[in-house]
């Protein structure tokens, strides 16, 4: 029995060994991601975060640094030459190679997106940093690129912190491409709005305006009308639908059908949260409206209704002849619409240039 006990204790004095000895190679490689806890508000569905790339302390931290640094590019931008913080991390408008006009729409909330761009081709954040290598964004020079990141003492630790790897000069292009933009995705997963007025109205420590409430009783009610596509706490459906702005599109108003060449799809386009909307200006896919006042305007009076399409919310027999609002009542939807201002998310210190 004695004997039987003392080889017990030695094989649980070995298992206990040799798991010290694992845990302790494994600390002493450098390599041991922590997560990265998401903070969902109150009201936010689930985030939807990929499992090949969750989110890690490391590779948010990286994420942020690539986000801000040219490092990236041939030309000298980076990502958040686009995406500017005052504007909600968007920028007025970019021009694409064939001289549209495209408004850059803001990052926000994006871990809470099934899809991403204005007619929804992507289905992660991944996808469209993937773009950004190519020359009408960062014309990348990869060879310039892996010399860059050798050179850097910060960007080797960092890499290897996040993925246990930074011998850039042994990856492929697209194994490098792949864990940049995985650590962007990361990152701008993290970039989270909910502190607006209206957030703090919701929760009762903080009053509207008269003009204010006007206004939100027009953007809850059928009057305005708004609800039924920026409704919930994300402010938008989340659904690709026709608004009216064109009786025929054409170009890159043909929206979504322009990549599924759908004829079911044409004029279609994501509708995009009015979070930080008076931020974010101009308005639609391609800036056509320079206002918010000229956004309301068009809902008031100008939509398409034989546009292609057309989301039957746009044709109900009371829109008619348009929502017929006074221009007291345009003025106290405006009013209402800045009330979805979120301050703290464009000056919160975590989202930053950290260099």
């Amino acid at each position: 029995m004695k004997t039987k006990l003392a080889i017990l204790l030695v094989l649980l004095t070995g298992v206990f060994f040799l798991h010290s000895c694992k845990k302790d190679e494994k600390n002493d490689s450098g390599w041991d991601t922590r997560p990265y806890y998401l903070d969902i508000p109150t009201g936010f569905p689930p985030a939807n975060i990929p499992a090949v790339n969750p989110l890690s302390v490391e590779g948010v931290e990286l994420g942020r640094y690539l986000f801000y640094d040219p490092i990236l590019s041939s030309n000298g931008l980076s990502c958040s030459s686009c995406h500017q913080a005052s504007k909600a991390y968007s920028v007025p408008s970019f021009v694409t190679t064939a001289g549209d006009s495209i408004s850059v729409l803001p990052i926000m909330n994006l871990a809470f997106s099934p899809d991403f761009t204005w007619n929804g081709q992507f289905s992660t954040t991944e996808a469209v940093c993937m773009g950004d290598f190519e020359p009408q964004f960062f014309n990348t020079n990869m060879d310039t690129l892996v010399k860059r990141l050798e050179a850097s003492t910060l960007y080797k630790n960092m890499f290897f912190r996040a993925f246990g790897n930074n011998a850039f000069t042994s990856m492929s292009d697209q194994e490098l491409k792949t864990k940049i933009v995985s650590a962007i995705g990361q990152f701008l997963r993290t970039l989270v709005s909910s502190d607006s007025k209206f957030d703090r109205y919701l929760k009762h420590t903080e009053n509207l305006s008269s003009t204010e409430l006007v206004g939100m009783t027009i953007f809850f009610t059928e009057q305005g009308d708004c609800f039924h596509c920026h409704g919930g706490a994300l402010m938008t459906s989340n659904a690709i639908t026709n608004n009216g702005l064109d009786s025929l599109p054409a170009g890159i108003d043909r929206g979504k059908y322009n990549y599924t060449g759908n004829p079911l799809d044409d004029g279609k386009f994501s509708i995009p949260s009015l979070r930080n909307i008076d931020l974010t200006a101009p308005y639609m896919h391609d800036g056509r409206f320079k206002t918010l006042e000229e956004v309301v305007e068009f809902y008031n009076s100008g939509v398409h209704q034989t546009s292609p399409n057309i989301d039957p919310i746009m044709t109900k027999a009371n829109k008619a002849f348009g929502l017929q609002l006074t221009a007291y009542e345009k003025q106290c939807l405006v009013d209402f619409l800045k009330t979805f201002t979120d301050t703290a998310f464009v000056s919160n210190p975590a989202y930053q240039n950290p260099h």
